[in-house]
């Protein structure tokens, strides 16, 4: 289990699942300028979240990490178990997307043995972020020494990754947003329903920190790309009243993004 609770947000007429599978444990020092004085000092704990999207003929999984192949870290839960513990049949997933090319996005789409998690869904991944049969250089360059694509090369030789217009198109429901910066091809996704809009941020912001000051961009980032999207988003949910989950922050935020919205 992990230290983060499973939470169910209701979006309209559909359920956002967000799926704690596991934690990274890091200096935040070695991911940011020296001089930014808002990150916090000594080793800071920071979820892996993956969001599920459940409806009325709707069963999409945003990201899926298996933290003990990203780099063995504690506090960490099998998507397969975590999934059915949330009530969540893995076998009527349709589509699963990639929001970038960074190992713990993905990691958990094969087994050990390299077999698909979800053999029964499409794969969905920005080609910006793909190249020549593997991740590009640019999409690996965060992992440094955890970089390992082959679950994604495994999964486009089987014909199971989609790259650009090739994907069966998403439900309604849902719709991807590319926000450069983090990666070339970083996504963010939009899902509304009733009304209701949530975004799914993903790695626009890591911490509450870049979440204060936008201007905060780790190091290998492309910090005028970042800052862009980060800019048209933050408008973009203002704009709609919308909330926002991100992968490494536990909080739901409201439209007003200093304070947690309640579920």
């Amino acid at each position: 289990m992990t230290r983060w609770p499973v939470q169910k947000i209701r979006v309209g007429a559909l359920t956002a699942t967000v799926l704690p599978l596991g934690e990274i444990s890091d200096s935040l020092r070695d991911w940011f300028a020296p001089e930014a004085q808002a990150v916090p000092d000594g080793v800071s704990h920071l979820p892996v979240n993956a969001l599920h999207v459940g409806g009325p003929g709707v069963s999409v999984l945003i990201d899926a990490c298996d933290p003990p192949r990203y780099r063995g870290e504690g506090h960490t839960a099998e998507i397969g178990p975590c999934l059915r513990m949330a009530g969540i049949d893995p076998a009527g997933i349709t589509h699963v997307i990639i929001t970038h090319g960074h190992h713990d996005h993905f990691c958990g789409l094969a087994d050990p043995r390299g077999e698909p998690t979800f053999p029964l869904a499409r794969h969905i991944l920005s080609p910006l972020d793909w190249g020549d049969g593997t991740l590009t250089a640019e999409a690996q360059r965060a992992d440094g020494k955890a970089a390992d694509p082959a679950a994604l090369e495994h999964l486009f030789r089987l014909g199971l990754l989609d790259l650009g217009g090739s994907a069966p198109p998403l439900p309604p429901e849902i719709s991807l947003i590319d926000t450069p910066g983090e990666t070339p091809g970083h996504r963010v996704v939009r899902i509304a329903s009733g009304g209701e809009v949530l975004f799914f941020l993903a790695d626009l912001f890591h911490i509450r920190a870049e979440i204060d000051d936008p201007n905060l961009c780790p190091i290998w980032a492309d910090d005028s790309a970042l800052k862009a999207s980060r800019s048209r988003i933050m408008a973009a949910i203002r704009n709609e009243t919308a909330r926002f989950l991100c992968s490494h922050i536990p909080d739901l935020f409201s439209t007003a993004h200093r304070s947690n919205a309640r579920s």
